[in-house]
């Protein structure tokens, strides 16, 4: 459900984007260090968007890939300690996700009926 908001805000954002830019066809004089060009203001408009969107990109991207590369290992160690201490895992009240934690509760229970 909050995949389908994020979804329905994006579109929202972009038609807003698209009736801006339809508003405003003139052309415009457009200066850059090496010149200038007359461009139409929804090329610039357009343009504008996306550069923000590449750079919001290249900004966010590497924290949180590092974050969830990070959240990945420790996981795989929490499992590891609770395969090897299955008396502890009921202290530490950690959710695995799904079936794992099945399948690791499980197992510890059969070695506490060995």
């Amino acid at each position: 459900m909050k995949k389908q908001w994020k979804i329905l805000l994006i579109l929202i954002f972009i038609l807003i984007i698209v009736l801006f830019s339809i508003a405003n066809v003139d052309s415009v004089k457009f200066s850059f260090l090496f010149g200038n060009v007359h461009l139409p203001l929804i090329l610039v408009i357009i343009g504008s968007v996306l550069i923000g969107a590449v750079l919001i990109g290249l900004f966010t991207y590497p924290p949180i890939y590092k974050q969830r590369h990070r959240i990945t290992k420790l996981e795989r160690d929490l499992r590891r300690m609770i395969e090897l201490h299955p008396e502890d895992s009921e202290r530490l009240k950690v959710d695995l996700g799904g079936e794992e934690a099945a399948a690791n509760e499980t197992r510890a229970g059969n070695r506490r009926s060995k």
